[in-house]
């Protein structure tokens, strides 16, 4: 008897143990996402936290705010919620209901309630969280101008200048703004800089250039032209692995200017500039490419024959409107060109030496590689030419004296038919969207944007100003619910990454300079101008084995993306969070580029706070809640005792967050 009087007393008094345990667990609340806004599928979300996940624990709370449950909002819980066992954290969701409302702004104010099973955290600002919640407007929210950036900029400025000005001009007028601005011209800069220099400038000095533009928040900066110019350069390529381009990085940066001008302009004015460009001719090979002499055994290289219409014009298979391939009676696709085309096509080419005031000649012309090439009859081929959709060009005369006119007469038509070709429209509007919004967008999409490729509104074909407004306004690249779906959107370049993380860190050397050209490439796999072949550093069509390959979908970035990438970039970012952009340590202090923290630093205290910040910065406010959680938990584990802890806690959130899928993927 007195044993068992004996264990119950024990049996008690472990229960009463138990429950003093359970009763010292602390509870406290976390703002996630405060900002909810009607019209657009982001949640306002809080969670509920505690250190333990021995048991499950049913949380107390109450809602409070003048935004009423069930009318301007819905949440699915409104009094308690259980933090599952084994979890540490448990979140409620407050989701827009899409009613009007009368006011503005509305609040809702969740605070924890008391219970006997856990204690409230000892600090205020853990035990309350506000959200406010917003009526629908015409004006973009700060989560879709950030979208918008990523996909028409190079990201969101660290003070969210750039964002503030797309919410107030909407993204309609922001882009009209956009294309009224005056060309930010990559040559000049470098041209004045290899003036200064006693050796010259060498090939990766122009990337000086194209990081000052990038990175450029000048009141007149023209990033949607930058950033279309950098999707062109990925269409119409041209690299320095070729030994005379790498030798003349200004003429390069002429080449890229070319694109620059023309990115708002009509596509056949492009195609014209880019094929008449030395630059072109000399990776493509039809700079000083003569006509052929069938008894000697020469012929015309065929070479940009080739690639003009491959990869700058129509593609290799006939297109619908939509871009699907149009099928012949056997359900194969319909090629549309072959050999007799493209021989055609290389004799028209033929003829092209240095152009500029001093090309008096085909072959001891001076190298100039800042001005259009120059035609000479004498060496182009004025025979019948066999084109494509049956076109023949008829023999010419050559001109006396020899002003190259009959050369060009060939040449102005071969641009001609390619520009009016019916797969032109469908091939460049396709790849302009992977480029900018989508790695598989619908053929509705594809062929939204293709009409108005064919016809801007006023009967105008080409005009790619009309084509990049419809591209970026579509609401296949403006509806998130579409943009949620699995199939949209698309991987972020490497180096297009690497820039939205200097933008959102006003990265800036002492000096000025962005002397970031040096291996850039080694980490990227990628750097403006230096693909490693005519095919981009990717391919439009490339899929990676796997789910993707499975169901039928493209993922052109992937193809950059591999053991060495996967690894080479992370490990690049844990440097450069810390000791600066540049690659290597480059020889004075002045020449560093670095990221700077200091808003960030102000909020180490406060790291909730902190990642609020960081996720709209870097993710557009996508961060999941299980991300949240890991990375929150993370930094604030961090010593707040230790010399520079803010610093630290700041490179952590900052390197956990653009390393996450998030930063990487843009939907």
């Amino acid at each position: 008897m007195k044993t068992a009087h004996f264990l119950q007393i024990a049996f008690v008094g472990l229960l009463l143990l138990f429950a003093s345990l359970v009763r010292a667990e602390t509870v406290s609340l976390v703002l996630i996402d405060g900002d909810i806004r009607q019209g657009w599928p982001s949640n306002g979300v809080v969670a509920f936290h505690r250190e333990t996940t021995d048991l499950p624990l049913t949380v107390n709370f109450t809602l409070g705010g003048n935004a009423i449950a069930g009318t301007d909002y819905t949440v699915a819980n409104t009094a308690t919620i259980t933090i599952p066992a084994g979890d540490r954290e448990a979140w409620l969701e407050f989701v827009p209901s899409g009613n009007a409302m009368s006011k503005a702004v509305k609040s809702i104010v969740v605070t924890l309630a008391e219970s006997a099973d856990y204690e409230l955290s000892k600090l205020k600002s853990e035990r309350t969280a506000s959200l406010l919640l917003t009526k629908p407007s015409t004006k973009p929210c700060a989560k879709s101008a950030i979208r918008l950036l990523n996909q028409a900029a190079f990201g969101p400025n660290a003070n969210f200048a750039n964002v503030t000005e797309v919410m107030r001009r909407g993204f309609d007028k922001w882009i009209t703004d956009q294309i009224k601005r005056p060309v930010g011209l990559q040559q000049p800069y470098l041209s004045a800089l290899d003036k200064r220099l006693k050796d010259g400038v060498s090939s990766e000095m122009k990337m000086l250039s194209w990081w000052r533009r990038a990175m450029s928040t000048a009141d007149n900066a023209d990033p949607l032209r930058q950033r279309v110019g950098f999707a062109l350069s990925e269409i119409m390529v041209i690299s320095d692995h070729v030994d005379d381009l790498q030798n003349n990085p200004v003429g390069m940066l002429n080449y890229y200017d070319v694109l620059l001008k023309n990115a708002f302009g009509n596509f056949r004015t492009l195609l014209f500039d880019v094929a008449t460009h030395p630059c072109m001719g000399i990776y493509l090979n039809h700079l000083g490419n003569e006509k052929g002499d069938p008894e000697a055994g020469t012929f015309a290289d065929e070479n940009f024959a080739r690639e003009i219409m491959q990869l700058f014009a129509i593609g290799l298979w006939q297109l619908n409107d939509d871009g699907t391939l149009k099928l012949d009676g056997s359900n194969k696709p319909i090629p549309n060109y072959g050999n007799t085309e493209i021989e055609g096509m290389a004799k028209v080419m033929t003829g092209f030496g240095f152009g500029g005031p001093k090309a008096n000649n085909f072959y001891d012309a001076p190298e100039n590689f800042t001005a259009p090439m120059r035609m000479w009859d004498e060496f182009h081929d004025v025979t019948e030419k066999h084109l494509l959709n049956g076109l023949t060009l008829p023999a010419s005369t050559a001109s006396d004296p020899d002003t190259g006119a009959a050369g060009m007469a060939d040449f102005n038509v071969a641009i001609d038919m390619l520009f009016n070709h019916p797969s032109c429209p469908p091939f460049i509007s396709k790849q302009l969207i992977q480029k900018l919004v989508t790695s598989n967008p619908s053929p509705a999409y594809v062929g939204r944007v293709t009409a108005i490729f064919k016809n801007n509104g006023s009967g105008v074909r080409g005009d790619l100003a009309a084509v990049v407004r419809a591209i970026l306004l579509d609401s296949e690249a403006r509806n998130m619910q579409i943009a949620a779906q699995a199939t949209s959107g698309k991987m972020k370049e490497p180096y297009l990454r690497t820039v939205n993380l200097a933008r959102a860190f006003n990265a800036k050397a002492a000096n000025g300079q962005f002397d970031l050209g040096r291996n850039l490439e080694e980490v990227h796999f990628q750097q403006p101008l230096s693909s490693p072949t005519v095919f981009n550093f990717f391919k439009p069509g490339y899929t990676p084995a796997g789910p993707v390959n499975d169901a039928g979908l493209v993922a052109p970035e992937f193809q950059i993306l591999n053991a060495v990438t996967a690894t080479s970039v992370p490990n690049f970012y844990y440097f450069a969070i810390e000791n600066g952009l540049n690659r290597y340590y480059v020889d004075h202090e002045r020449e560093v580029v670095k990221l700077h923290f200091e808003k960030e630093i102000a909020l180490a205290h406060d790291v909730p706070a902190l990642l609020r910040r960081l996720d709209l910065l870097l993710t557009g406010g996508t961060l999941p809640n299980e991300q949240h959680q890991l990375i929150r938990e993370t930094v604030q584990a961090m010593s707040n005792t230790n010399r520079g802890w803010r610093s630290e806690r700041v490179r952590m959130a900052v390197y956990l967050i653009s390393t996450s899928p998030e930063f990487g993927i843009l939907r």
